[in-house]
């Protein structure tokens, strides 16, 4: 992420309460609505090689002996190497395939020295959520006992453009659930997980960070971008992760939100959580400081509560300064202690074309 390599970096700042939101230089922002992203150091625009695989060629070549070759292949992502395509575009080139999102899928699978040529799940912002639903789903129905699911996207010019012409970006860093939120800022980041049955996983002696307990979808069919301010799409898809994993509310402990800083999202989402939980759960969202990754968010996020269920400490939503009135209790700028009660975690993600994700984590 723009916080550096590795889970370590990200969670440390993240629970230090840093942004990496910051003044963005990769492109001319004076025609936006907004001159900030979270980009990361480092990654050459308009180049041979694409902003994501610039990103995830490295963690998957350092990762690569430890991921299995039959491992089944899911990539999760909303534009992949759009870079490309504005490259090709602005300097008058005749390829235009060279962004398609096959081969990007290529590339993963050639670096990751698998054999499976995998599949791609591009559902906007739910994207990586809905492949570990997927993966987790394959598993469970004995399809597959090892997945190894990917997630990039990076900031480029024509992904800024379109939340400037959407009016969705704020002229600073994102502020999730605070009264004077006015959008989001955008992100960039890349991650991968092997989700394997907890049989091989323990006959090959492998670390296991958590498990994927339950998953639950939904769509609103409401609007191409806005979700559905009734909020009953999201209701469905938590319910669902609720049953999949056979708990109730008693099990969650705290709620890693989808979050993203604009004010129909953020009232979206407390209006879903106050109508599944009859009491109120520490809720918080990393946005502010990771930016929104679009196609990655969900893997990070995934990573991130699961490192929260660990440390048993739930991070402090980013930039939060006062809470919106429906989100009072909930969230907090302050990380929040969760003790050793309710062993799982519920997590939010929700796109465009009115697409709900839910997750529970043990």
């Amino acid at each position: 992420t723009a916080y550096g390599w590795w889970t370590d970096a990200c969670w440390d700042n993240i629970i230090g309460n840093k942004t990496a939101v910051s003044t963005l230089s990769r492109f001319k922002t004076n025609a936006f609505s907004s001159g900030c992203a979270a980009t990361i150091d480092g990654l050459k625009y308009h180049q041979k090689d694409s902003l994501v695989m610039q990103m995830l060629g490295p963690l998957l070549h350092k990762a690569k002996a430890a991921i299995p070759e039959d491992a089944k292949l899911i990539l999760a992502t909303t534009l992949g190497e759009i870079d490309l395509l504005e490259k090709e575009i602005l300097e008058g080139g005749g390829d235009l395939s060279s962004s398609n999102l096959l081969c990007l899928l290529e590339k993963v699978y050639t670096i990751a020295n698998i054999k499976d040529k995998g599949m791609i799940v591009s559902a906007a912002c739910a994207s990586p959520s809905a492949a570990v639903a997927i993966a987790a789903a394959r598993i469970r129905n004995g399809l597959s006992d090892c997945v190894l699911l990917s997630a990039c996207d990076s900031v480029t010019e024509f992904v800024f453009s379109g939340f400037s012409s959407l009016l969705a970006l704020d002229k600073k860093a994102a502020r999730p659930f605070d009264k004077e939120r006015c959008g989001l800022s955008l992100g960039e980041g890349a991650a991968f997980v092997l989700i394997m049955s907890g049989s091989r996983a323990r006959r090959e002696k492998r670390e296991i960070i958590g498990e994927v307990a339950g998953w639950g979808m939904s769509d609103d069919a409401h609007h191409m971008t806005g979700p559905c301010q009734n909020s009953k799409g999201m209701v469905i898809a938590i319910k669902k992760a609720l049953k999949s994993a056979g708990t109730d509310e008693d099990g969650i402990s705290f709620i890693a939100a989808h979050g993203t800083g604009t004010a129909y999202n953020d009232a979206m989402e407390m209006k879903a959580f106050q109508t599944v939980f009859k009491h109120k759960k520490p809720v918080y969202s990393i946005k502010g400081g990771t930016g929104h990754t679009l196609g990655a968010a969900g893997l990070i996020e995934m990573i991130i509560a699961m490192r929260s269920l660990r440390e048993k400490n739930t991070p402090p939503t980013i930039n939060l300064k006062q809470a919106d009135d429906d989100a009072l209790g909930w969230v907090s700028s302050k990380r929040c202690y969760i003790g050793e009660n309710a062993p799982m975690v519920l997590m939010t993600n929700a796109g465009f074309g009115g697409i709900n994700a839910a997750l529970v984590l043990a």
